[in-house]
């Protein structure tokens, strides 16, 4: 009779499931949420750096000054010169070549030589004399050289002993002038001195000669003495200095003379063009100043050089100021989201490369509420914001080296057009809509969300037309409900979203062909499989009593619990289970750097991923789920029942914690309450110290009884007010499911509280 009654109980319990399932069916209560979903896109723009290159330094004809690359152009100019001086000049101190006449050097004449007059400190590089040689010969044993001056004696105003610089004769058979370069220059200070031609090292010298012409008609300087080196009474030496007719010579020469550049028609070239460098307020000194320049010198110097009407290099000290700018291409990104205002985010890379650097951000002229901020403060009270002419300029005192930096502004949400001829589709068919872009630029980001708010398509597309359409093929099975679909728009400035709503339907008639056919084999067999049906309960319930079981073991067997936001790294819950000090910090990075590198997947399904890992004498479980990752460090291998409460936590955590999550700030406080899904999921106050609450009103079973009555007797025979779960067991004679399950529900119903705060 209790079989017959089973039965029909269970009969009555089929077909009301099967009417209940046929009423579900048609009441569609799925609906995607969506309202909350952000985008999140890459950009870059320009902006404008500026600096000063500000420095002082020695130079001559050619000015280098050092540019950090080679991307920077050139927008001004000003060079201030001092000491101005040739670097070498021609002093042409007799150079009348008319009325030539020539003295011979050679077999009877073995050196001649004419008067230097050095009025101021001079350097010498060398010399022209106008003259030629009949023969190579004497040319080869012949000297060129600069001596001291005898300015007393029977050989007065001639050449004597000492010599300030030696060359060898440089001259052939072609009259003119003739170039003699000392190895080193000669320097010589205000004095009186001699140039000869030394030929008193030759032992015989007989045939041709070598010819230094004068004019001793007209001479330029004919205060300036000659003398030669001659034989009297078989004794050479030097003749007493004769003026009148010096020989002709130029001398290649630096002196301390100063310039004003106008004088000397002194000029810099730069990029193609000439400018004048006009005279300063004292001699020696100049300046120059072009502005308005836009120049890319296209290398990491700029060059410039400098011209005057002597042809010759000049010397100069040099201090410049170069005005500079460059493009700064700075990335950033957009949040995009429907019915807000665009978040705009720049990170421009602000490096300083000179003593004066700026920046200038032209802004888009859409955008508003700019902001600045350095090092994550807000600085924008310290920087020009020009919300008129749309431009932020960051000057030179607040740029720090080293610092980060973020510029923000908002957009409005551009209004998009959607057309969606069909808002109504059955599995297997196309989905389609299109949507109008407000210009011909930019992406289209397309996001498709099901009925339970899970995203089942996400594409990109370039502008191309200002028609876009997007497309999707429902599967066989799809989730049944409203679907949402988004039409992001964005380019590098501006950005907007729209959305559409469409009801995915499942056609219903082979369902309640498969229902019609349910409800009579379960009429027809429901009686012959009763006892099947009773027997699968209890497998169910002694399968329920297991997992209590493994879950306990599994509790027992946890050491650490640790959930980590994935983005920064930062663990926003953790809890120590076991007694042994662990770094559970440091594991998980030392999880995270081995998954980078490839650790084979287990437990994965399409929401989320579990890796196992085990790691010195520990098992460790790192389970990920979009925006968090949990890593559970243990002793033994968890069951499936365990793994399994693990992924019903992360859902349940994602759920609840989702958004925060998606827009970690760094604030760990706001996840405190993960303690009571984790209580949920996993009873880890089976291991905890407990606690009888006296003051409980329900009602209990004779078990429950039974259980507090051993918890009040182990306290008793302790002296202590709290015991453990462990304690109950062993007073049992061991581990039952059964004690557990009681147990469990005892703290559910507040009977047995931890004695510690969670």
């Amino acid at each position: 009779m209790l079989k017959i009654k089973k039965c029909r109980l269970l009969f009555i319990c089929g077909f009301s499931s099967v009417l209940f399932l046929s009423f579900i069916i048609n009441f569609q209560s799925s609906f995607a949420q969506g309202n909350d979903v952000i985008l999140n896109k890459s950009t870059h723009l320009n902006m404008i750096e500026f600096a000063d290159n500000i420095d002082s330094k020695e130079s001559n004809s050619s000015i280098t000054i050092p540019i950090s690359s080679s991307t920077w152009n050139i927008t001004q100019v000003n060079l201030n010169f001092s000491d101005i001086k040739l670097e070498r000049e021609i002093n042409a101190i007799e150079d009348n070549t008319t009325l030539l006449k020539a003295h011979p050097l050679g077999k009877d004449v073995r050196g001649m030589g004419v008067q230097i007059n050095i009025t101021e400190p001079t350097k010498i590089f060398g010399v022209y004399l106008y003259g030629a040689a009949t023969s190579k010969s004497i040319v080869d044993v012949t000297k060129v050289q600069i001596t001291g001056y005898q300015s007393g004696g029977l050989t007065q105003d001639s050449p004597n002993s000492t010599i300030y610089g030696s060359t060898d004769l440089n001259m052939n058979n072609s009259l003119g002038w003739h170039l003699q370069m000392f190895s080193f220059p000669v320097n010589l200070s205000i004095g009186q001195y001699y140039l000869i031609l030394n030929l008193t090292e030759a032992m015989v010298v007989e045939g041709p000669t070598i010819y230094w012409f004068y004019n001793d008609e007209s001479p330029v300087h004919p205060e300036l003495h000659i003398s030669f080196y001659v034989r009297d009474l078989l004794i050479w030496h030097w003749t007493r200095g004769k003026q009148g007719s010096p020989f002709l010579h130029k001398i290649i020469q630096r002196t301390n003379k100063l310039y004003y550049p106008e004088n000397i028609n002194m000029t810099a070239e730069l990029n193609g063009q000439i400018y004048n460098v006009t005279d300063g307020s004292i001699i020696g000194a100049g300046n120059l100043t072009i502005k308005d320049l836009d120049y890319n010198p296209n290398d990491n110097d700029l060059n410039i050089q400098i011209h005057n009407n002597n042809n010759v290099q000049l010397f100069f000290n040099l201090s410049y100021h170069v005005g500079l700018k460059n493009k700064l291409i700075s990335n950033g990104y957009v949040l995009i989201q429907e019915n807000h205002d665009n978040n705009w985010t720049l990170t421009p890379d602000i490096s300083r490369f000179y003593v004066n650097h700026s920046i200038k951000f032209d802004y888009p002229s859409n955008w508003f509420n700019p902001k600045v901020l350095r090092n994550g403060i807000d600085i924008s009270s310290q920087v020009q914001i020009n919300t008129s002419k749309k431009f932020i300029f960051i000057p030179n005192n607040t740029i720090i080296d080293g610092a980060t930096w973020q510029i923000t502004a908002n957009s409005p949400n551009i209004d998009l057009t959607l057309n969606t001829p069909k808002t109504t589709f059955e599995q297997s068919q196309e989905l389609k809509y299109s949507a109008f872009a407000p210009i011909l630029d930019g992406n289209y980001t397309f996001i498709l969300y099901d009925s339970l708010g899970y995203p089942e398509d996400n594409i990109t597309l370039p502008v191309t037309s200002l028609e876009t359409v997007y497309s999707y093929n429902l599967s066989s099975n799809p989730n049944e409900g409203i679907w949402v679909g988004y039409a992001f728009w964005y380019n590098l400035t501006t950005a907007g979203v729209k959305s559409a709503n469409f009801e995915v339907n499942i056609d219903r008639l082979p369902l309640i062909i498969l229902i019609t056919v349910i409800i009579g084999s379960v009429s027809a067999v429901s009686i012959f499989t009763s006892y099947k049906v009773v027997k699968k309960i209890k497998r169910e319930r002694e399968s329920y009593r297991q997992s209590i079981y493994n879950k306990y073991m599994d509790i027992l067997n946890l050491d650490y619990l640790i959930i980590i936001d994935k983005n920064s790294g930062i663990n926003i819950f953790d809890k120590v289970l076991a007694a042994k000090n662990m770094d559970a910090s440091l594991i998980s990075g030392f999880l995270e750097a081995i998954r980078s590198f490839g650790i084979d997947l287990t437990g994965s399904d399409q929401k989320s991923q579990a890796i196992k890992l085990e790691y010195q004498n520990s098992k460790i479980l790192m389970s990920e789920f979009k925006n968090f990752r949990m890593t559970l460090i243990m002793k033994d291998n968890p069951s499936e029942d365990f793994l399994e409460s693990i992924r019903q936590l992360s859902y349940d955590i994602e759920e609840r914690y989702g958004k925060e999550l998606e827009h970690f700030d760094g604030e760990v406080g706001k996840f405190a309450g993960i303690k009571d899904l984790i209580e949920h999921h996993l009873p880890v106050s089976l291991i905890y110290p407990l606690k009888i609450n006296e003051s409980f009103d329900i009602k209990l079973n004779s078990g429950e009884k039974e259980l507090i009555a051993s918890a009040k007797s182990i306290m008793k025979q302790k002296g202590i007010s709290y015991f453990f779960v462990s304690n109950l067991i062993s007073q049992k004679g061991g581990f039952q499911a059964k004690e557990a399950e009681l147990i469990l529900n005892l703290i559910e119903k507040n009977v047995f509280e931890t004695s510690i705060n969670l």
